[in-house]
């Protein structure tokens, strides 16, 4: 297959098997960079699936740029719960408020231009300019990474380094529908380059993938290991009510509120005889013991929270896991 095929063979295999998500739906220009802007913060870090009933119900709530600048932010974070990294959230609301001071409302079509928006790195804006503007970009996430690793077979640390796999994406090519392409190949990824049981009999790029050819799937990933940090949560509880305080400890939690809560050391942790609870928490796996006191304690930058109210707050994933575990004590 001559390189100048491929963009024609993965469009093809797009326009026929494209997933219909909410974001992609035909309509104004300026929503589609309203809607192109909302997905791709979403999306940072987070998965489709999981993405599409919190974008739909984020437009309904925010449903331009202008709703969302004015917006409170608690409400913003509010709608976001559940997602996590809620620093998407605030700087969501911060690159709205600024487009619309200083780019008249539109995403700007100049690479620094949009990486001197709060949240937009290297990876969002080449995103952007794909996606809302029809650049030919097409950005690096693990999905396209994945396709290159498999169609060149690269297995050694240097080849799969981010310098090599950048000079390795010329192999797409480019072609007139950049927003189309740049979407395909991700989808590719997703749907059939898949890390494991990759489904090679839909793939449109099997005579040019080493990895096919060779019948060797493996993926050859860097190291990542989480880290294992071990907490003491105090619970202070009376009448059903429970003391919490603002999040000082967690950068990625700003001011949401947690349980009171110290890092301790691992042996203190495997002592301990109180109920524990593990949590995964972006790259950290954490486990905290629940010391669980019936008195409450005069603590700063504290509230009351009634246990049947904690719908009304915005409370990480692992405060709520402590709220469920307090009702097998």
């Amino acid at each position: 297959m001559r390189k100048s095929n491929i963009p024609n063979k993965i469009l093809k295999w797009y326009d026929n098997n494209k997933r219909i998500l909410p974001w992609r739906k035909k309509t104004s220009v300026k929503n589609r960079e309203y809607f192109t802007l909302v997905s791709e913060f979403m999306l940072q870090q987070t998965q489709v699936k999981t993405v599409i009933p919190y974008f739909e119900n984020f437009i309904k709530n925010f449903p331009n740029l202008k709703s969302l600048a004015i917006a409170n932010e608690q409400k913003i974070l509010k709608n976001w719960e559940g997602l996590g990294y809620y620093s998407r959230a605030r700087n969501l609301k911060k690159t709205a408020i600024k487009l619309l001071k200083e780019f008249n409302g539109s995403l700007p079509k100049d690479l620094e231009k949009l990486k001197s928006l709060p949240g937009i790195g290297e990876y969002t804006s080449r995103s952007i300019l794909a996606i809302a503007h029809n650049k030919p970009f097409i950005p690096m996430d693990g999905n396209v990474e994945r396709i290159l690793k498999r169609v060149f077979l690269l297995k050694t640390e240097n080849q799969i380094s981010k310098e090599n796999l950048i000079k390795k994406k010329s192999f797409f090519n480019t072609c007139k529908r950049s927003s189309d392409y740049a979407q395909a190949i991700m989808e590719i990824g997703a749907l059939v380059c898949k890390p494991t049981l990759p489904l090679c009999s839909l793939c449109p790029l099997t005579q040019n993938c080493n990895a096919y050819i060779n019948k060797d799937y493996l993926i050859k990933t860097k190291n990542k290991t989480n880290k294992i940090k071990y907490f003491e949560a105090n619970v202070y509880a009376h009448q059903n009510k429970y003391l919490l305080i603002k999040n000082k400890k967690f950068n990625f939690l700003k001011n949401l509120v947690i349980f009171p809560m110290t890092e301790i050391n691992k042996e203190k942790f495997k002592r301990s005889e109180n109920k524990k609870i593990n949590v995964k928490m972006s790259n950290m796996n954490m486990k905290i013991i629940i010391n669980k006191n019936n008195k409450l304690k005069a603590i700063k930058d504290s509230l009351l929270l009634d246990k049947s109210n904690i719908n009304k707050y915005i409370l990480p994933s692992f405060t709520k896991k402590i709220f469920n575990s307090l009702s097998h004590f």
